[in-house]
């Protein structure tokens, strides 16, 4: 008797949830607040509604858009994208030390734990 009462509580519970609409959310708008409060010369990866997507730097803000600097190989001017024209907005975040960098430190410390071996070995030899 009791599983019955559970199986038809947790259908009725299912059911209630599966028919209540859901709440809808104005994505563009949400964007619009992220996008607005991003200072000058943060690097962002931009979404937009027409399928376009793309890195750069924000320069700043001029009413409802967004003055942003794409990153390409090639210069091009500061594009206006208006906040609602925005699907998604993605802050990168730098990590301070470029590829190349890392790789000229990492053998500088190698040679200069070879060179301390080395010395060690070389003063217990004498």
């Amino acid at each position: 008797m009791t599983r019955t009462v559970n199986r038809c509580l947790s259908a009725a519970v299912v059911a209630a949830t599966l028919a209540a609409p859901a709440a809808a959310q104005e994505a563009s708008r949400d964007w619009a607040t992220l996008a607005s409060s991003l200072r000058p010369g943060t690097r962002v990866e931009l979404d937009l509604a027409d399928g376009t997507h793309v890195e750069g730097t924000v320069l700043g803000h001029d009413g409802e858009q967004l003055v942003f600097n794409p990153r390409t190989r090639v210069p091009v001017a500061p594009w206006r994208v208006a906040y609602s024209e925005l699907r998604s907005v993605d802050i990168k975040h730098h990590d301070g030390l470029r590829p190349g960098t890392k790789v000229l430190l990492g053998i500088g410390i190698g040679a200069g734990i070879f060179l301390i071996i080395g010395g060690i070995l070389a003063a217990m030899s004498s």
